[in-house]
């Protein structure tokens, strides 16, 4: 076996017996669990250079050694396997998410709060990000003589409704027009695009109707106009507070995880691929002794938003990768099934 080899299935020895038990890991103790043979003297001075490059520390001299945050991104990047979730686990995540699955919004607060139970975690789901949403319906509800409400359903699952009045009575056969027409002329636009110059575009283009809808045009431009970036729940707050002793770290912990503004800078740092933030990563001083670990789910191909958990960085990664995959291919599947989306 070659030394780079060796030196990598020990570092992976380390930080899964330490995830295991959270202490120190002596060489004594990993010759005993390590596949292959070798010496104690061998694990000690392959432990030793581990540490002189920064993957591994030692409490103090007469300790085993711990992961460094270094040493945990290793792990996760190159040596972590995935591992699979039992069958009463994957039943649990699938009967709890679809006893919710009547509208995407419920169906990601149950998500997050599975995740936050299962992983014993922090948890964070997003709604879609919805730069790329589309009009998938738009529906009338009417609530009064002159007054009715307009519901846009986009791509991505979002719902925006928004109230108008009208100077005429307001009809069953009218609110079947108002779904008959803006369907047809707007179904499938992107949001984005409907701006006041289209809306006016549209009007010329409506002739003499359009003298009839001005206020039906301006509430969907209104509802469209709220479609944008993303919103969040946060589930399980005191999986992470309520462990802590330090009372510095937690009060970090809780302005992070009651701060909106904090917590959309970390989703949006997700985008650009890396799925699992360790300590420094985070870029947040509040979570250097922590992990944030996301998966994202799709609804279609360039639409879908992220289910996070936030654990100790001593934590078992491969479950928890296992189990946020699982539920967002849950969500995903679900979310599409309520939109109708094949």
């Amino acid at each position: 076996m070659q030394t780079r080899e060796r030196k990598l299935k020990i570092l992976k020895a380390v930080v899964e017996e330490y995830i295991k038990n959270g202490e120190p890991v002596g060489s004594k103790l990993l010759c005993n669990t390590l596949g292959f043979p070798v010496s104690s003297a061998t694990v000690r001075n392959e432990m030793a250079e581990l540490s002189e490059m920064g993957l591994l520390t030692q409490p103090h001299t007469s300790a085993g050694r711990k992961p460094s945050e270094e040493g945990f991104r290793c792990y996760v990047e190159s040596l972590m396997e995935k591992k699979a979730l039992s069958g009463s686990v994957k039943a649990l995540i699938s009967d709890e998410l679809r006893s919710k699955s009547d509208d995407p919004e419920s169906l990601l607060r149950k998500a997050g709060e599975l995740t936050s139970e299962l992983l014993s975690a922090a948890a964070i789901t997003t709604t879609p990000f919805s730069e790329n949403a589309r009009i998938r319906k738009l529906r009338f509800v009417q609530t009064g003589r002159q007054t009715c409400m307009a519901v846009l359903i986009t791509s991505t699952g979002l719902i925006k409704t928004k109230l108008f009045k009208c100077d005429y009575v307001i009809t069953p056969d009218i609110v079947n027009i108002y779904e008959t027409i803006f369907n047809r002329d707007m179904e499938g636009l992107p949001v984005r695009q409907v701006t006041p110059a289209y809306v006016q575009t549209q009007a010329v283009n409506m002739g003499e109707i359009a003298m009839l809808v001005p206020s039906v045009l301006a509430a969907i431009m209104d509802a469209c106009g709220e479609v944008g970036g993303f919103s969040m729940t946060v589930a399980g707050r005191a999986n992470l507070i309520d462990r802590e002793e330090d009372i510095d770290i937690v009060r970090g912990l809780t302005r992070l995880l009651h701060s909106d503004e904090e917590l959309e800078s970390l989703m949006l740092r997700l985008r650009s691929g890396k799925r699992i933030l360790i300590g420094s990563d985070t870029g947040n001083e509040a979570l250097i002794n922590h992990s944030f670990i996301a998966q994202p789910y799709t609804i279609e191909p360039a639409s879908g938003g992220f289910i996070t958990a936030i654990l100790p960085m001593r934590c078992d990664y491969a479950y928890a990768s296992s189990v946020l995959e699982y539920t967002a291919e849950c969500v995903g599947r679900l979310i599409r099934e309520i939109l109708m989306i094949e």
